[in-house]
């Protein structure tokens, strides 16, 4: 009688499982077309991207000015070379 009982749970089980299968496949085939219009109409939508470079371009020009302004020839290492320069004119002109 138990073997039974429990054979007849199982199969009500069984059922009530299958039913809401059934129920659930019902509904997805009722929303598929749906969802499948809205994914075609977002893969052929086209999408405007504007990105303001304003500020960036800004910045950049004066890291450009802070840079050229950094790099600069001191007058006193010019003055050193030129010193130089003389000097080695006046050793070569005295040695001979």
């Amino acid at each position: 009688m138990r073997k039974n009982l429990s054979q007849q749970k199982l199969l009500e089980i069984l059922t009530s499982e299958i039913e809401t299968l059934k129920q659930t496949t019902e509904n997805i085939n009722e929303i598929a077309p749906e969802i499948d219009r809205q994914l075609h109409a977002l893969k052929t939508t086209k999408v405007k991207i504007g990105v303001d470079t304003g500020k960036l371009e800004q910045l950049l020009e004066d890291h450009k000015q802070k840079l050229e302004k950094s790099v600069v020839i001191p007058r006193w290492f010019l003055v050193l070379i030129v010193i130089v320069i003389v000097w080695l004119i006046f050793e070569n002109i005295f040695n001979l």
